[in-house]
């Protein structure tokens, strides 16, 4: 028996365009950046000859990260002597927070070399899969914009950064601390790992469809693949925590940071008061609202792609296949199925955290328990220079 995915024909190859071939233009660029070890294009012959190079290009890499890094520390160091103690490990916490994580996720994605070839297998596959159905059942194609999605999250990042730059550029400030490249190209690679999430979740979506269509029919081959191609489902999901838990934890960090920062220097370093003629106010709002549409919006779609995923199934709830003749399949069948149902499916951080709209609610607690103790700190400094000043 043919599976879906032979049930393409060459006319209908076009329809088969995955997530990956679609960003290819996203991929490209985080080639060139040593995030990812090549560019889908259909050819796996050789890949594993890739990955010797693709490591050499991460030690490049982190090289000349390692190197931009001392230049600003030495920077950095000229300024100290402007800035009270407290001051100076804010300001080092917010230059160097996101080059921390773009050297985690660079070392991450080297050591996940091989599982960014089975995910893109794996996907690929389920895609396929979907679009044979579609084709074998005369259904409606309807492509996912993942393209212009991809446009438009591109052209956000490049106005937004352009902005910051031309925003906050301080003559007599040295240009090595105000070209933050790293920035940029977390947060495309944070609307990549987006765009792939709605693609697990799209898929999920047609799976659920395919399920649906088994049951109604009492056709258990259909069913039988359907149940494969949900594990191959989870495993994409499991990749995905593996290749992509440190961006999730990265940029959960860095949007605590940003928040800690823009709060102390806008309120508690000018002692606990509010100045809305701060001269950098408008840029700080802009740069807090954008670290949290991106950072929600992660939580959000993770946490609504995970429940699509758990409701593949969820038509078995209501339909039950009648007259089986092979009645230990059957029971096969059912066992599949409360394995399914009693199944844990989330996006986290290596275990350590499930990735969700709750998270929103630790990572805000946790700023203001931080913020709270840097107030203290910020007031014993008070306390301390103004005692200095006394004894003078």
């Amino acid at each position: 028996m043919p599976t879906y995915a032979q049930t393409i024909s060459p006319d209908n190859l076009l329809l088969a365009m995955g997530i990956f071939c679609e960003l290819h233009a996203f991929l490209t660029l985080f080639k060139w950046c040593a995030l990812v070890p090549y560019v889908p294009n259909g050819s796996r012959t050789r890949v594993r000859r890739i990955y010797r190079r693709y490591l050499l290009q991460i030690l490049l890499a982190l090289l000349v990260i390692l190197v931009v890094t001392y230049l600003r520390a030495t920077v950095l160091n000229e300024y100290s002597l402007f800035l009270n103690n407290l001051s100076y490990v804010m300001w080092l916490m917010a230059a160097m927070v996101d080059t921390f994580v773009i050297c985690l996720i660079l070392i991450a994605n080297g050591l996940n070399a091989l599982n960014y070839e089975t995910l893109i297998e794996t996907l690929e596959r389920i895609e396929l899969a979907l679009d044979g159905w579609i084709v074998g059942q005369q259904r409606r194609h309807s492509d996912p914009q993942y393209r212009w999605l991809a446009r438009l999250s591109f052209l956000l990042c490049i106005v937004y950064h352009l902005y910051g730059f031309f925003g906050n550029f301080v003559g007599n400030v040295h240009l090595v601390l105000q070209i933050r490249w790293e920035l940029m190209i977390t947060d495309l690679y944070l609307c990549h790992a987006l765009l792939l999430l709605y693609a697990v979740g799209q898929c999920a979506h047609g799976l659920r469809s395919m399920c649906r269509d088994a049951m109604d029919r009492n056709d258990v081959s259909e069913l039988c693949a359907v149940l494969r191609l949900r594990e191959d489902l989870l495993q994409c999901v499991t990749l995905i925590n593996r290749i992509y838990g440190v961006l999730f934890m990265g940029v959960s960090a860095s949007w605590l940071v940003s928040i800690t920062c823009i709060v102390y220097f806008d309120f508690i370093y000018g002692g606990l008061q509010l100045n809305p003629n701060h001269p950098y106010a408008l840029e700080h709002s802009i740069m807090l609202i954008w670290k949290s549409l991106l950072v929600t919006g992660l939580f959000g779609v993770a946490g609504t792609v995970a429940d699509k995923v758990k409701q593949i199934t969820q038509s078995t709830q209501l339909c039950s296949i009648v007259s089986l003749s092979n009645r230990p399949l059957a029971n096969m069948i059912d066992k599949l199925l409360i394995k399914c149902h009693f199944q844990d499916i989330h996006f986290t951080v290596y275990g350590l955290f499930t990735i969700d709209n709750g998270l929103n609610y630790m990572i805000f607690s946790s700023t203001i328990t931080y913020l709270v103790i840097i107030t203290q700190f910020r007031q014993l400094e008070i306390e301390n220079e103004s005692k200095v000043k006394g004894s003078v």
